[in-house]
């Protein structure tokens, strides 16, 4: 192999299919459960525990909710935000114990400086997961990102909020979408086997908490009722 293939193949702009496969045998990928069962059937076990997950989505339907057992299987290493849309709750992050100080958010100057942080992060085996907000991403990047991340065993979240999808080679690709009753998840791609479905998961599985309040609303009657008695026992 001349240089400037070495060189390239070191950068990650080479994909060799035969290395890949090698790669996947010597180290099985494992999953981390959703917390969904429906969730978890559709990925075939649930997110994945290295490599790059392409969440498109609408801001603020519950795609934090759907990524939430990511943020709680991290026992140790930094968990990196990459321009976030808003600051995180400090309250969501300590009912996840998740110390305040492993989470670092990153606000480059500019897309570059963005793309660079990412891959840094994810070629560093002191951060596990990495949560990026990036549209337009390149093939080429992201097979960087990919191999950066199954070399530290990491996981990059790449989060986008495009109206359309667009394919990326990633280790897995979902669409989330609202609907009347909840959330549609609608599997884009995966490695290693022909991707399709979708699954629906309504608002009280996403909230539970949002079941008790139907459920007194369902007691009280009405707004305009006065509340039932009702009989324990």
């Amino acid at each position: 192999m001349n240089s400037t293939l070495a060189s390239m193949q070191h950068q990650g702009l080479i994909f060799n299919a035969k290395a890949q496969s090698e790669q996947t045998e010597s180290c099985p990928l494992t999953y981390t459960p959703t917390g969904f069962s429906e969730l978890d059937a559709l990925l075939q076990g649930g997110w994945p525990d290295a490599g790059v997950i392409s969440v498109f989505s609408q801001p603020a339907i519950g795609e934090f909710r759907l990524l939430q057992a990511l943020l709680s299987a991290q026992q140790s290493g930094l968990i990196i935000l990459i321009n976030p849309p808003a600051e995180p709750c400090a309250h969501w992050l300590a009912q996840l114990q998740i110390a305040s100080e492993r989470v670092v958010i990153l606000r480059p100057k500019s897309d570059s400086e963005a793309l660079w942080a990412a891959e840094q992060c994810a070629r560093s085996s002191s951060c596990a997961l990495i949560w990026l907000w990036q549209e337009g991403l390149s093939f080429t990047q992201v097979r960087r990102f990919n191999l950066a991340c199954q070399q530290s065993q990491a996981v990059l979240v790449l989060l986008s909020y495009s109206t359309q999808p667009y394919s990326l080679p990633v280790q897995l690709s979902v669409h989330i979408l609202p609907t009347d009753s909840g959330l549609t998840v609608r599997l884009l791609r995966q490695q290693g086997r022909f991707a399709s479905g979708e699954v629906h998961l309504r608002r009280t599985q996403l909230w539970p908490f949002l079941h008790y309040s139907d459920l007194h609303q369902a007691f009280k009657g009405g707004d305009d009722e006065p509340l039932q008695h009702v009989e324990v026992g």
